[in-house]
């Protein structure tokens, strides 16, 4: 029986600092500390608390929009896309469907190609990045198109050049030349 005893303090002393009292083998989680500083965290300082899981009902995934769709019905001209020109805004998802008997290729005039529309088939969404896009079909130059937010007024013209007020008008002097 004191064999067993013995063991036992044996076993207990070899688990155990002198030093501190803390255990002697490392911690788990070594928390970070200033050079010098004496922290330690024993195995039952840390407890992991799990994140909680979202509430589908609480939090729903924003769904995204369905893209506008821009029929492709004919080859010539801007008549060519309906609607054209399409009023949307800006960020907003545009797809091309070919409801043409002809293959056409789009891309917008920045040179983004948006992909070559079999007859019956749908191009895959574009997202309008700026206020107005046009776009064109590059089997059919004719095919032209415009995309604009209606809430973005067109810019007002420039205005043509007018000489200055103390311009002298052409005359018989120079003989109508200068």
């Amino acid at each position: 029986m004191r064999l067993a005893a013995v063991t036992v303090l044996l076993a207990a002393a070899a688990s155990w600092s002198c030093a501190d009292g803390y255990p002697a083998s490392p911690s788990p989680v070594v928390p970070s500390a200033a050079p010098g500083a004496h922290l330690r965290v024993g195995p039952s300082d840390y407890h992991e608390t799990p994140m909680p899981a979202p509430d589908p009902v609480a939090d729903p995934a924003p769904m995204p929009a369905a893209p506008v769709t821009i029929s492709i019905v004919g080859s010539f001209g801007a008549a060519a896309f309906a609607p054209n020109p399409l009023q949307t805004s800006m960020g907003a998802a545009v797809a091309w469907m070919n409801a043409d008997a002809t293959l056409h290729r789009i891309v917008l005039d920045d040179g983004t190609l948006v992909g070559t529309i079999a007859p019956g088939q749908t191009s895959a969404p574009i997202t309008v990045s700026a206020a107005a896009v046009t776009y064109h079909c590059t089997l059919h130059p004719s095919m032209v198109g415009t995309i604009g937010d209606p809430a973005v007024a067109a810019p007002a013209p420039t205005p043509a050049p007018s000489p200055p007020d103390d311009y002298p008008p052409p005359g018989d002097d120079y003989g109508g030349y200068y």
